[in-house]
C-alpha cells in the first residue's frame, strides 16, 4: 500500500535522536524551551501530520526510532514508507555517539530503500542538538560524520548541524520547503514578485515569507539569516496581541535595533511578511513599500 503521489517528508533516526522534537517546532509552532522540562515520550511506530502551506499539501511522517520500528520500516513496510518521498531528514543525537555505528547502519538501509522506491529525494543528514557541543567543536563533528556514514553511489546528501535553539533547524527545513514549493505555479509567481521587489527597492536588503510555525518558505536579498530569530519572537507573541485587543485583523509591526529595522505583516493563508532594512534608510519609506508588498503578495495567494 502507499498513500497518493504528495509532498511526502520522512524524519528518520534512532530513537532519542530529537525527530519529533524537530517536528513539534518546525511543523506545530511549539516553543523549545517547553522541551526542557519535558520527559522524553517514545514515537510508537510513526506519526503522520498533513499541512498546507501556500496552498499546497505537505504529508509529515515522524517514524519511531526503536530498532523493532527501523526494521519494520526497511523491511515489509519499505513500499509505504519510501514511496513518493520527496525529502529524507535523518536525524543523528550528537550526544548519542556510542550508537553511531547503529545509526548508519540503518541510514544505509534507508538509504537503499530511497533509491528503490524515491531516487530523486532530497536527502539530508543533520547533526542535531548541536548546541551541547563546544561551537569550535561543531565542523569537525559534522565532518567526522561525513566521513563514517556509508552512503550508496547516486545519492546526495546535505549534512547540517542544527538546534532547535537557534535558526539551524529553520534554515534546514526553509531550504526544503523552498525546493518542494518551488514547482508550483503560486510559489513561482510570490518567487518572482519577491525578487523583482528585492531588485526594485535598494532601501530595503532582504524579505522573508513565513508559516505561523516560523518556517521559512520564501527568501530574497541580504540578510535573511537575521530574519529568522525576531520572525519567530513576533509570531509566539501576535496571538497573544490578538487575544489582548479582541481583534482579527491581520497585525503588523516594527522592531529596530542599533542597526537594523525589521517591519512584519502579517499575510493570508496565515503567513507573515518580513523584512529588514539598515537603520539609514527612511521608516516611512520602508513601511510604505513594505505595506504595498503585503497587498501584491496577498493578491497571488
Amino acid at each position: 500500500m502507499s498513500l497518493p503521489p504528495s509532498n511526502k517528508i520522512l524524519l528518520m533516526g534512532l530513537y532519542q535522536s530529537g525527530k519529533s522534537t524537530v517536528k513539534s517546532v518546525v511543523f506545530e509552532g511549539k516553543n523549545p524551551q517547553d522541551f526542557l522540562k519535558s520527559a522524553y515520550k517514545a514515537t510508537i511506530n510513526y506519526h503522520r501530520d498533513i499541512k498546507q502551506f501556500v496552498g499546497t499539501e505537505f504529508q509529515v511522517f515522524d517514524l519511531g526510532g526503536q530498532e523493532n520500528f527501523l526494521k519494520d520500516f526497511t523491511g515489509e513496510k519499505a513500499p509505504f514508507i519510501f514511496s513518493d518521498v520527496k525529502s529524507l531528514v535523518w536525524v543523528i543525537d550528537v550526544n548519542n555517539v556510542e550508537n553511531i555505528s547503529l545509526s548508519n547502519f540503518y541510514f544505509n538501509k534507508a538509504m537503499q530503500k530511497i533509491l528503490e522506491y524515491s531516487p530523486d529525494a532530497l536527502i539530508y543528514c543533520i547533526l542535531h542538538k548541536a548546541d551541547l557541543i563546544l561551537p569550535h567543536m561543531v565542523d569537525d563533528v559534522l565532518t567526522s560524520i561525513k566521513e563514517y556514514f556509508d552512503v550508496p553511489e547516486g545519492i546526495k546528501i546535505e549534512y547540517h548541524a542544527t538546534s532547535i535553539f537557534d535558526q539551524s533547524i529553520f534554515k534546514v527545513f526553509g531550504e526544503i520547503m523552498k525546493t518542494l514549493l518551488a514547482t508550483t505555479h503560486t510559489a513561482s509567481t510570490v518567487s518572482k514578485l519577491l525578487l523583482n521587489f528585492i531588485g526594485s527597492t535598494k532601501e530595503i536588503s532582504g524579505v522573508t515569507i513565513l508559516t505561523q510555525e516560523g518556517l521559512p518558505v520564501f527568501e530574497e536579498g541580504e540578510m535573511v539569516d537575521k530574519i529568522i530569530i525576531p520572525a519567530n519572537l513576533w509570531l509566539s507573541t501576535s496571538e497573544r496581541l490578538k487575544e489582548e485587543f479582541s481583534t482579527s485583523q491581520q497585525l503588523k509591526s516594527t522592531l529596530e535595533t542599533d542597526d537594523f529595522v525589521f517591519v512584519f505583516q502579517q499575510l493570508k493563508e496565515k503567513l507573515l511578511l518580513t523584512g529588514v532594512a539598515r537603520k539609514v534608510a527612511p521608516l516611512q519609506f520602508v513601511l510604505l513599500k513594505m505595506e504595498q508588498l503585503t497587498e501584491q503578495v496577498n493578491s497571488l495567494l
